[in-house]
């Protein structure tokens, strides 16, 4: 007797109402603001204090082309993939993956994971910023060793900011008014820019994706008349092209790209699923937030470096010793090199830095809260899809999501709270990053199909755009050489995880991350990874051993592109030069 094929529900996977959720869904104001939204969410922290410090590590010029060839053919098409699929179905990522491949749709929740605990500790690392923000304003930095009594940077942010000890050291628990304060402060502002919905985020946008830049230019304009500034763009630059034939310099680019521009997250999804259906700029809008998101990191690099040069020729070192990455970059080299400004200008720069590092972070905040909204908006409208959601629900559904992310992250306002964020930071971007990159290749290409995506990619453009979009190369792309880069990436990142300077003996005698004690590097760092990629395998045992079939797809979706396609080719052919009289 024949059964009836299983639906995604019955393994555990929530799929919405393809028609419901469609025809509620609210959309973007305008072109600017999804723009404007999806660039913050790739430009982050990591632009100014990650890429020129891997550059300068890895054959200047050298890397570059490597992160460049990275971008084409690795990060960048998984990125307009991502958003093509988003565009296409109208709903957040569950949904998306369901009508792609039902019995691997639970990659998706992977990702909501990944962006749960990246949120926990991310906006605690904001909260510094904040501190080292309020700081600034004073005609002296409180970091300058007149005003610390001939402290260092790196003490300064130690003592007096983190007021940090070792894990397993006695009050280490205790939490820190300023850094709960000032976690409380950025969670604040992030709960006020979703509160009011896409088109009051979309509008914010526009100041802290635009205001950052303009910062940039003024932190640039002044960094690179300081002496040293040539010896360390110098540094930056130079190629040295033996680095192409190392390994490790393409996993690094590789990797850089693919954590800033971040595909895998679910977050280009949700994002680009807020937009019309017979909207065709989808491909011109990701070539934009790609090429700024990579532009912006080499042009803050100049800045950088220049600095980076200037504090080398103060300490009378080569540029390579002072050069540094992370917090290091930003509170303690940066930090070090506000102080020496002549003629007074320490604050002023100082505010421009730091406040250029808050809301490069925010931007990316924005976005990470925004995408765990759309999966509970989602799982209700597949539960209740007679339910409305009302702007009050929206700010129900914020404030729930901003109150609990906030609770948690508390842990990190302590006093161990730094090795505790250094742990998460470590692990589960990481590898739940690569790991759900690698699948969702796996899927669009083998599973869903690459020549369905490309012509996906194909209605997501303009009709004149049609014959440029590489077919044959876009299907082994995806089929190929996307899946390997990202094989490669993980393969070089283990290596170096269980055999890499990374591993430090602690007190117990065991080998950890970092040194770390073995139960803190077990549940903040392995367990964060282990247990999404096993709840997805076991998912994916479910649905196969099921018989889990993937729902057909709304073909209405093609007929509003074609109409668009239609009417604008039809428009484009009854222009005609108009003469002035």
């Amino acid at each position: 007797m024949a059964t009836a094929a299983a639906t995604p529900q019955d393994v555990g996977v929530e799929m919405p109402t393809q028609m419901s959720t469609a025809s509620e869904r609210p959309k973007w104001g305008s072109r600017g603001q999804f723009l404007m939204v999806l660039m913050g969410y790739a430009i982050g922290i990591g632009n100014v204090w990650r890429f020129p410090y891997m550059c300068g590590k890895y054959g200047g010029g050298a890397f570059m082309i490597a992160y460049l060839l990275s971008l084409c053919f690795i990060a960048g098409p998984l990125f307009i993939f991502e958003t093509v699929s988003g565009h296409k179905y109208q709903l957040g990522p569950v949904g998306t993956f369901t009508h792609m491949y039902a019995p691997w749709a639970s990659i998706a929740y992977v990702c909501v994971f990944m962006v749960f605990i990246i949120l926990t500790y991310y906006q605690a690392l904001l909260g510094w910023a904040v501190i080292y923000f309020v700081k600034s304003f004073t005609s002296k930095l409180p970091w300058h060793p007149d005003e610390c009594g001939g402290c260092t940077t790196k003490n300064y942010f130690n003592t007096d900011v983190l007021n940090s000890v070792s894990l397993g050291t006695e009050g280490g628990w205790d939490v820190q008014a300023q850094l709960f304060l000032a976690l409380l402060a950025v969670w604040a502002v992030t709960w006020m820019a979703l509160a009011g919905g896409k088109n009051t985020l979309g509008k914010i946008a526009y100041f802290t994706v635009c205001f950052p830049v303009f910062l940039m230019i003024v932190i640039f304009c002044k960094a690179v008349t300081l002496e040293g500034a040539g010896d360390g763009v110098s540094y930056y630059l130079t190629p040295e092209m033996s680095h192409l034939t190392k390994a490790t310099t393409w996993s690094a680019a590789a990797s850089q790209i693919l954590f800033s521009l971040s595909p895998a997250m679910g977050t280009a999804i949700a994002m680009s699923s807020y937009h019309e259906r017979s909207y065709d700029k989808i491909l011109q809008d990701n070539l934009v937030v790609i090429c700024c998101n990579s532009g912006f990191s080499m042009f803050g690099g100049f800045a950088v470096f220049s600095i980076v040069g200037y504090l080398a020729e103060q300490r009378g070192l080569p540029v390579e010793e002072v050069a540094s990455s992370g917090t290091g970059l930003a509170f303690d080299v940066f930090a070090e090199v506000l102080t020496l400004f002549p003629g007074g200008s320490s604050p002023f720069f100082s505010v421009c830095f730091f406040a250029m590092l808050l809301l490069l972070g925010l931007d990316s905040s924005f976005a990470w809260v925004e995408t765990m909204q759309t999966y509970v908006v989602d799982f209700i409208q597949h539960k209740r899809p007679d339910i409305e959601i009302t702007p009050k629900m929206n700010i129900i559904i914020v404030t729930g999501l901003c109150g609990v992310l906030f609770l948690i992250g508390i842990m990190y306002t302590t006093r161990v709270g730094s090795d505790l964020l250094d742990v998460a930071d470590h692990f589960c971007p990481t590898y739940c990053l690569l790991f759900v990159a690698l699948i969702e290749y796996v899927l669009i290409a083998w599973m869903y199909g690459a020549d369905k995506m490309v012509q996906d990619i194909k209605n997501s453009a303009p009709p004149h755009w049609h014959k440029y979009i590489p077919a044959k190369f876009a299907a082994i792309q995806m089929k190929f050489i996307g899946p390997i880069g990202i094989a490669f990436i993980m393969l070089m990142a283990l290596i170096d995880e269980f055999d890499g300077d990374s591993l430090t003996a602690n007190s117990s005698g065991w080998k950890t991350y970092g040194g770390y004690p073995t139960g803190v590097t077990i549940i903040l760092g392995w367990c964060p990874v282990v247990l999404p990629v096993s709840f997805f395998v076991i998912s994916v045992i479910r649905a196969h051993m099921n018989g889990v079939t993937t729902p057909e797809f709304n073909p209405g979706y093609v007929e509003d592109v074609k109409k668009a396609n239609t009417s604008q080719t039809a428009s484009t052919k009854d222009e005609t030069p108009r003469v002035e009289q």
